[in-house]
């Protein structure tokens, strides 16, 4: 039994129009853009939290109670239903004891009008559908009334029953077919679902072997790049070096001081004759050398440039194979993808046509999207 005749209480007519004043400043916080994209404030929604918290433990408290108080009452109309119901039987039972003592059938004025052994006892109209004491207008044989109709009912149920049971088994059997063709539609379904994985798996490895061959392309340019330029800088170094103890252990600046130098250290002008000829001899000697040894850096570099050269045609044609293979594989999958896609699209043009002419007929109204985005929960 539910309490419907309660007084208003009016702490808790004031907490739902609270309630309500919260939800409406809730809504135009959450609808407001700007609000909601600065921020909001942190100490307010915790304090609501709280107050939130609050009535929900109060209002879990009232009903709390008053389900308390429904099963109390429940349980009362439950032993008051009991009770009745057991005078009930009480009463129906000492009625039935009453007429089996003092009223029974064959006491009654009319019992050989309502003996059920009374026809029994008398001579049947007719024994069989030949009768010779029934005439023309005994009015006892009409069609569908002769005495084999029990026979012929029992035959057209049987037979009612086979059909029956036909109609059971076709459709079960069609059922079953339904079944199977579903089942046969979703193996195809994870058939497609994994050769696109394998696809994709693929196209992935390719990815990577062109990664990681470019990155060791990459790596190799760098180290030869350190190594040119540490063997540059050593050569510089020794150049250096060489051009150094040459010009400090030279003839030039090793010639006699008494012949060559003044009083002051300077070199006498009129005195110096230049470089002897094995000095030339000796410096374009040095310059052949050096021409040739740049000539033979040239050469290595120009035959490493052509074996590395080489070396990227070849990765490039198996690079240009692989994209073929793969392109051919997409086109391959991209047909098969397309001719799946269009029985499946003709599926779905079947069934929305059947939902939107055969099951759903009429078209939602406006009033139907105006309920949606009301409130903020």
């Amino acid at each position: 039994m539910f309490l419907l005749n309660l007084p208003i209480n009016i702490k808790e007519q004031a907490a739902i129009e609270r309630r309500r004043s919260e939800e409406k400043k809730r809504l135009s916080r959450i609808f407001n853009v700007k609000y909601r994209t600065i921020g909001i404030d942190k100490a307010s929604l915790d304090e609501q939290v709280k107050e939130r918290q609050y009535m929900k433990n109060l209002e879990k408290q009232r009903n709390d109670a008053f389900d308390r108080e429904m099963i109390n009452n429940d349980f009362k109309k439950i032993l008051l239903e009991q009770e009745e119901l057991f005078q009930k039987r009480q009463y129906a039972q000492e009625l039935n004891n009453y007429r089996q003592l003092y009223q029974k059938p064959e006491h009654a004025k009319e019992w050989d009008l309502n003996d059920p052994n009374r026809l029994k006892q008398l001579t049947p109209i007719r024994i069989n559908d030949n009768d010779s004491r029934l005439g023309p207008s005994s009015g006892q044989i009409f069609v569908g009334e002769d005495l084999q109709a029990s026979r012929r009912k029992k035959l057209q149920q049987e037979q009612l029953k086979n059909d029956f049971n036909l109609q059971i088994i076709n459709k079960t059997k069609k059922n079953r077919e339904e079944y199977l063709a579903n089942l046969l539609y979703d193996y195809k379904q994870m058939e497609l679902y994994e050769r696109s994985n394998k696809f994709e798996q693929i196209e992935n490895e390719c990815h990577r072997a062109i990664e990681l061959a470019t990155r060791n392309y990459n790596e190799i340019l760098a180290y030869e790049a350190r190594v040119r330029a540490h063997e540059q800088k050593t050569r510089q170094t020794e150049e250096q070096l060489a051009e150094i103890a040459n010009t400090a252990f030279s003839d030039m600046l090793t010639e006699n001081s008494k012949n060559l130098l003044d009083a002051r250290s300077h070199i006498i002008v009129d005195r110096w004759k230049g470089m002897s000829q094995d000095q030339l001899d000796d410096i374009r000697h040095q310059q052949l050398i050096q021409i040739s040894e740049c000539q033979k850096i040239k050469n290595n570099e120009k035959c490493f440039d052509e074996t590395w050269k080489q070396y990227l045609n070849a990765i490039a044609k198996q690079g240009i194979i692989i994209e073929q293979q793969i392109e051919e594989d997409k086109r391959q999958y991209n047909h098969y993808l397309a001719n799946e896609n269009k029985n499946l699209a003709k599926i779905q043009r079947e069934r929305e046509d059947y939902l939107n002419t055969i099951l759903y007929r009429s078209a939602p109204t406006a009033a139907f999207y105006q309920q949606f985005n009301s409130t903020s929960r």
